[in-house]
C-alpha cells in the first residue's frame, strides 16, 4: 500500500489542524495513531524516535539564540539601532518606511525570528508613521515583510532548523543567506519609495554626516553581535551552538550592564519567556521527529517524488511546483514545523533534480517566509495588525505590493542559483 499511508495522514493532519489543535500535537498524535495501527512497526519506537531527534547539539544553537534574540529585543537595543538607521536614510522620500525596512535588516542579525523583529520594530516605528501622516496599514505592513529578513539572514531560526533535517552545513547556510537578505532589503525599500513618491509621504530631513557619525557610534555595540556570530562562525573559531552561547552573554551583557535597560528582575522574566519558546521549539521537533521516521519508513518522501516526476521531469516544470506547495504550506502552517514536517519529504526530490541542498534551503525559507505574510496563518501580520489596532483585511492592500516584491525576489533566487551560492563558495 504505497500513498495509502500517505493520504491517511494528510487526512488526520488537516483534520487537526483546522480543529484547532497545537502543531505538536498534531504532529505527534498524527504519528503515534498511524504507529498503532500499523503491525509491522513497533509501539516501543514511540518513545525512542523522539527522544533522539531531539537530543541533537545543533538545536542548542536554535535555543541560545532565540535568549539572545528576546534579551536584545526586550533591552530596548531596537531604539539604537532605528536612530543609526533614520540617519542613514531618514532623507529619502518616505524616510520612516526606509528606516523601519533598514532597522529590520539590522535587528534580523540579532533576533533571527520574524515575529520578535516585527514586535520590536513595530512597537517603535509604527506609532511614529502613523504621527507622519503614514496610513496604519502602509506603516503595519512595511514592519511585517520587512521582518521577514529575519528568516532569511543569519542567525535565521528557519535556516538552523533546515541544516539539522537536511544535514547541511549551518555556516554555507548562513553565508548564502546574506546577499539573498540584502536583495530583499533593496526589493522591498525600492517599493516603499514608489509607494511613498505616489502618496506624498515625507522625508525626515537632509542627510547629515554628523549625525550619522554620533548614532553609529550608538549603535555600533549592538550591530558587532551579527559581526561576532558571523565572524565567529565562518572564521572557524567556534561551532554555531558555541556562536549561540556567545551571543546570548554579550546580549545580556549589553543589556543588563553596558546599556542598563534591563533589570535583573526583567531579565529573569525575560529568561523565562525565552525558556517557554525553547520548551515549545523542542516539543514540535521531538514530534515531527517522530512522524518525519515513520514517513520515511514507509518510503512516503520517495513516492511524492515519483509522484512529481510522474507529471513532468522538466526541471523548471517541478522547481515551480515546489515552490507553489511550500508557498501554500507557508500559509497554513509555521516556519519551523512547515521546515521539520516537509524538508524530509521534498528533500530527496530536490537532491534528483541536483538542486544544492544550501541553494534549496533559501529557496523553501523565502517561499515560507512570504507565506506567512498571508492569512490564515499570518504570525507576523497578526503582530503588527495588533500594534496597529487594525484589521488583517485592512492591511491587505498595502500588503500585497510588498509581497508581489518578495516573490520577485524568490523567482531570482530560483533562476540565479549564485545569488545564494556565490558568497559560501568565496569564504568557505
Amino acid at each position: 500500500m504505497p500513498l495509502e499511508p500517505g493520504y491517511l495522514i494528510l487526512t488526520m493532519l488537516v483534520f487537526f489542524l483546522l480543529t484547532g489543535m497545537p502543531i505538536a500535537f498534531v504532529l505527534g498524535v498524527t504519528a503515534m495513531v498511524m504507529i498503532l495501527l500499523d503491525p509491522s512497526v513497533m509501539p516501543q519506537i514511540m518513545g525512542m524516535v523522539p527522544f533522539g531527534g531531539a537530543n541533537n547539539y545543533l538545536l542548542v544553537a536554535a535555543l541560545l539564540f532565540m535568549v539572545a534574540g528576546e534579551v536584545m529585543n526586550q533591552g530596548r537595543i531596537a531604539e539604537r539601532l532605528i536612530n543609526f538607521a533614520s540617519s542613514l536614510v531618514g532623507h529619502i522620500r518616505g524616510g520612516l518606511a526606509h528606516v523601519n525596512i533598514l532597522t529590520s535588516l539590522f535587528f534580523s542579525e540579532i533576533s533571527g525570528t520574524a515575529t520578535s523583529d516585527a514586535a520590536a520594530i513595530g512597537s517603535v516605528m509604527i506609532p511614529q508613521m502613523k504621527k507622519r501622516g503614514y496610513t496604519v496599514a502602509f506603516a503595519a505592513a512595511v514592519t511585517a515583510t520587512s521582518a521577514t529578513m529575519a528568516i532569511i539572514v543569519p542567525p535565521s531560526l528557519n535556516l538552523i532548523l533546515y541544516a539539522y533535517v537536511s544535514d547541511t552545513s549551518i555556516a554555507q547556510l548562513f553565508a548564502a543567506g546574506i546577499i539573498p537578505g540584502f536583495v530583499v532589503c533593496f526589493a522591498l525599500m525600492f517599493t516603499a519609495y514608489v509607494i511613498s513618491v505616489r502618496q506624498g509621504y515625507p522625508i525626515e530631513g537632509k542627510f547629515v554626516f554628523k549625525n550619522m557619525i554620533d548614532t553609529g557610534r550608538e549603535a555600533i555595540i549592538p550591530i558587532t553581535l551579527p559581526i561576532l556570530i558571523l565572524g565567529g562562525i565562518l572564521g572557524g573559531i567556534f561551532t554555531p551552538t558555541e556562536a549561540g552561547a556567545v551571543a546570548a552573554l554579550w546580549a545580556i551583557i549589553l543589556a543588563t550592564l553596558y546599556y542598563r535597560s534591563l533589570t535583573f528582575r526583567a531579565l529573569l522574566d525575560t529568561l523565562r519567556v525565552a525558556g517557554k519558546r525553547s520548551a515549545m521549539l523542542m516539543f514540535i521537533v521531538a514530534t515531527s521527529t517522530l512522524l518525519g521516521w515513520y514517513l520515511t519508513n514507509k518510503g512516503i518522501p520517495q513516492d511524492i517524488a515519483e509522484g512529481i516526476l510522474g507529471i513532468s521531469d522538466n526541471y523548471w516544470v517541478v522547481l515551480l511546483a515546489i515552490n507553489v506547495f511550500f508557498l501554500l504550506a507557508g500559509t497554513i502552517v509555521h516556519g519551523t514545523p512547515a521546515i521539520l514536517m516537509l524538508v524530509p519529504i521534498f528533500l530527496p526530490l530536490a537532491d534528483q533534480l541536483g538542486i544544492d541542498r544550501v541553494h534549496f534551503g533559501l529557496i523553501v525559507t523565502i517561499n515560507l517566509g512570504i507565506g506567512q505574510q498571508t492569512p490564515p496563518v499570518a504570525s507576523v501580520v497578526l503582530v503588527t495588525c495588533s500594534i496597529a489596532r487594525i484589521s488583517i483585511g485592512a492591511i491587505i492592500p498595502s500588503l500585497a505590493w510588498f509581497l508581489l516584491a518578495m516573490l520577485v525576489v524568490l523567482a531570482l533566487i530560483n533562476v540565479f542559483p549564485a545569488l545564494s551560492l556565490w558568497l559560501p563558495s568565496i569564504i568557505l
